[in-house]
């Protein structure tokens, strides 16, 4: 098989193997963003119904534990607001630790005497990112 067609197939396969790995990072911070969606939502609604029982049981006050509900309320949005952010930062670390084994596996194939950089589909880098994300 020619050279050429043997770099194209290589090529080709490295394309394919790399959009299965992002694929596969954007279903981890789905599947990331809905647990801990449903996290948050099964913390809240323990906590309302809770509130609800002590405010129908007892002669307790009813405005102290409406607060208290209110205030389990605003916790939980605050907390929700953040999950976003949160999936956005473990997709971004997900795709650094694939560009760093990709690099990696891409140096030791490279021969001796070439420059030991590894070769960029697109001409570009990718810059390496924080692990925060601005909102």
């Amino acid at each position: 098989m020619p050279e050429t067609e043997q770099n194209r197939e290589e090529d080709l396969r490295r394309l394919l193997t790399d959009a299965i790995e992002v694929q596969l990072a954007a279903l981890k911070a789905g599947i990331s963003f809905w647990s801990e969606w449903i996290e948050q939502t099964s913390t809240f609604v323990q906590s309302a119904t809770k509130s609800l029982s002590t405010i129908k049981a007892e002669d307790q006050e009813a405005k102290d534990v409406l607060l208290e509900l209110v205030d389990a309320g605003r916790a939980s949005v605050r907390s929700m607001t953040e999950i976003p952010r949160h999936t956005a930062t473990r997709f971004i670390e997900e795709l650094d630790k694939l560009s760093e084994k990709n690099a990696k596996k891409r140096s030791a194939k490279t021969p001796s005497g070439a420059s030991g950089k590894p070769k960029q589909a697109s001409g570009r880098s990718r810059p390496k990112r924080s692990g925060r994300v601005k909102a």
